[in-house]
């Protein structure tokens, strides 16, 4: 917008110094706009009140950056497994809402350990596709491997093999709800690489890449928004009632709540997702409540993953 107001300024200075009758009449217009230029103070007014709404955006970009990059230096992706009490016991000790130290000594009870994700609105996408792999990681030990040199890539349990046959078809889906190819590609062929290695990944090497800043990794965090995406436009008449008002259709929706990378997760996304891998997530809720609930997505389904949300996060729980 700015530039557009510049050109719409040079053109109108242009077309008024054309119509001046004298080099005189060109002088006093260049001593005007020297004068504006001098009256601009060089740095935006200290109070928040009187700036610009530009300025006002790029003082929040500004902030967030900041944000996000202190988030970065201070918060692993992925954390290790402790206690839950461990990891939240301090948070929320001096906390008047006694509620919530009530549901962390019942969710320390319940569960055997909470791994931290990295808040930095993404949580919900590499929380659950943290705790997937690993199941499948730890399925696959279960499961003979082919002989060495076979050159298969087809070992691993039986859930391995589904979901890359899901993964594989997953392309297809994608473009056919108006997504480009040449945007789907790498994103997609990572995903399929990162299944197909699955077998041969230990524990450790998953969380090694896992939390390996700006690796693949982070390209098949970002697709699983892809495919919510591309599930909620597939399935728009079912989706659209529950995106609210603020959204012209589910296409606007999935370009501002969905696709952008640090914009945190809600239901419909949670449900667009598991929908898309079936793969079912069970969510336990933390509030100032303390009160138990637990739901799981989308509903009837069996959870391979369980997830813990506190106002804004999702982090990793473990099962006794």
């Amino acid at each position: 917008m700015s530039r557009e107001t510049d050109d719409a300024l040079r053109q109108a200075i242009a077309a008024s110094l054309a119509d001046q009758a004298s080099q005189d009449a060109d002088d006093d217009l260049r001593q005007a706009l020297e004068a504006s230029k001098q009256e601009t103070p060089s740095e935006p007014p200290k109070d928040i009140d009187a700036l610009t709404a530009q300025e006002r955006d790029a003082l929040t970009i500004d902030q967030l950056n900041g944000i996000l990059k202190e988030v970065e230096t201070t918060q692993p992706m992925v954390g290790e497994r402790t206690g839950v009490r461990e990891a939240l016991g301090a948070e929320y000790a001096d906390n008047p809402q006694r509620g919530f130290s009530e549901g962390i000594a019942r969710l320390d009870e319940t569960y055997a350990s909470l791994r931290r994700v990295r808040k930095d609105g993404n949580c919900f996408y590499r929380a659950f596709l943290y705790r997937y792999l690993e199941e499948l990681v730890q399925r696959n030990f279960d499961v003979p491997r082919p002989p060495t040199g076979s050159g298969s890539a087809g070992g691993g349990c039986a859930e391995l093999r589904r979901i890359r046959t899901v993964a594989k078809d997953s392309k297809a889906a994608l473009l056919k709800v108006g997504f480009e190819e040449i945007v789907v590609d790498s994103f997609w062929e990572t995903f399929c690489e990162l299944l197909d290695n699955l077998p041969e990944t230990s524990p450790r090497r998953l969380h090694e890449l896992m939390t390996e800043e700006g690796n693949d990794v982070t390209s098949v965090v970002w697709f699983l928004r892809m495919l919510t995406s591309g599930r909620i436009k597939a399935h728009a008449d079912r989706f659209a009632p529950f995106i609210g008002d603020d959204f012209a259709d589910v296409e606007r929706f999935c370009q501002v709540e969905v696709e952008p990378v640090n914009v945190e997760c809600d239901q419909v996304q949670i449900i667009a997702l598991t929908e898309a891998l079936g793969v079912a997530v069970a969510i336990e809720y933390l509030d100032a409540s303390g009160a138990p609930s637990r739901v799981v997505f989308p509903d009837g389904g069996e959870p391979s993953v369980t997830l813990l949300y506190r106002p804004g996060h999702y982090d990793i729980l473990y099962d006794r």
